[in-house]
């Protein structure tokens, strides 16, 4: 968000706190008379492409985000403000400059190819049937893809004709398993909201960050991980508010309140038709069996018990577990609350620092953002936002 609002506040974009779908005339006009000097005529389609938002709740006060001068080129911001800026100005002006071009011609090829096996055993032999199939696609006219080229890829089949036999030189049974679903990001997660009919632009922001600050999630690789008390909390809600902890009711409440906001709907109805179900919830929910937060398990010894085993037999061997807290994750004794021994929780990448060799551990910035740092710190300042960008360090290193 800062890189665009700096892009606003140098006159290179309109401004961008909008999810408005919306271009003015002039704009719509001036992207046309760029297409077609350009590129030519047979980019531009017959008349202006005009869209609709499909959020009920997108906030439309301003138009689309845009470039506010098709002409000038991404070299100017390079120069202005730098690269990350002008990474974010390519991809409003593309977007911004194919959403008024013509579409792209793709020819789709299917492929399907009988064939018959014969499968024998000691008392019979049968004939199967067998469909291959094979799709291909190929490129006609690329339209918009001139300036946004992201979504092509090419598959090129060989020519076949209708009827040729074809002669097997090679089969290769490749096994592919069911992959589970991507964890979400913050994009992702943000385009589920929106689909869901969730929340809105303003509190996007805000629903993320109380996940965070709670500790029900941990960012790995930018990615979205559950985390024992986030599992606890979901399975507790779960279990005794299925009413509530469901996205149509969210959703549908939302509705009623922006009804009732308009005027349209009463508030009084409204909230007694969801505090009366709700109350007996309550009552119900308190004899409910507290949830238990998963730990995970170590190999190593509580020292505080090793030292009190000679005096304690049931200390002895006692483990170290990994618990959740405020601040994180951190090591604990198994048997708390009888032995309240704890420490840090240090996680380790297996990586050495490039600059001193000492281990390469992992951290947290003061907004929760996982990075990776020296152990040796602050005597060794050495830090990266990804494990990639460690192994290619090493390896420039060591060529």
């Amino acid at each position: 968000m800062s890189l665009a609002q700096k892009l606003y506040e140098e006159g290179f974009i309109t401004y961008h706190r909008t999810d408005s779908v919306a271009m003015a005339q002039t704009a719509i006009g001036s992207i046309r008379d760029y297409v077609l000097q350009e590129f030519g005529e047979k980019y531009i389609p017959e008349s202006p492409r005009f869209f609709k938002n499909k959020q009920k709740l997108a906030q439309e006060a301003h138009e689309a985000i845009r470039p506010t001068k098709v002409g000038l080129h991404s070299a100017t911001v390079s120069d202005q403000l730098g690269r990350d800026y002008l990474k974010l100005y390519d991809l409003i002006w593309k977007r911004a400059v194919a959403s008024q071009m013509s579409d792209a011609i793709t020819e789709s090829t299917t492929i399907i190819v009988d064939s018959k096996s014969q499968i024998s055993n000691l008392k019979s032999q049968k004939e199967n049937q067998y469909k291959l199939k094979a799709n291909g696609s190929v490129l006609v006219f690329d339209g918009f893809l001139k300036v946004n080229s992201q979504a092509l890829n090419e598959i090129i089949l060989p020519d076949f004709t209708v009827g040729e036999k074809l002669d097997p030189q090679k089969a290769e049974d490749i096994e592919h398993d069911t992959n589970p679903p991507p964890r979400y990001n913050d994009a992702s997660i943000i385009s589920a909201l929106e689909e869901k009919g969730i929340g809105r632009p303003s509190t996007y922001a805000t629903i993320i960050s109380t996940i965070e600050a709670r500790k029900y999630i941990e960012r790995e690789e930018a990615k979205f991980i559950p985390t024992p008390i986030g599992i606890a909390v979901n399975d507790f809600l779960v279990e005794n508010f299925s009413t509530v902890d469901d996205i149509p009711f969210t959703a549908d409440m939302e509705d009623q309140l922006d009804a009732i906001a308009s005027g349209e709907k009463k508030w009084v109805p409204v909230m007694q038709a969801f505090w009366e179900p709700f109350e007996k919830t309550l009552v119900n929910v308190k004899d409910a069996k507290r949830v238990k937060i998963e730990t995970e398990e170590t190999d190593q010894v509580c020292p505080k018990c090793a030292s009190l085993a000679d005096k304690d037999e049931s200390r002895r061997g006692a483990k170290l577990v990994i618990r959740m807290g405020r601040f994180g994750k951190f090591y604990s004794c198994s048997t708390f609350p009888t032995c309240d021994f704890s420490k840090p929780f240090v996680e380790e990448t297996g990586f050495l620092c490039p600059k001193d060799n000492g281990k390469v551990v992992v951290k947290k910035t003061r907004k929760g953002r996982k990075f990776y740092g020296c152990e040796n710190y602050p005597a060794c300042t050495f830090a990266a936002w990804k494990l990639e960008d460690i192994k290619k360090e090493q390896s420039s290193q060591k060529s």
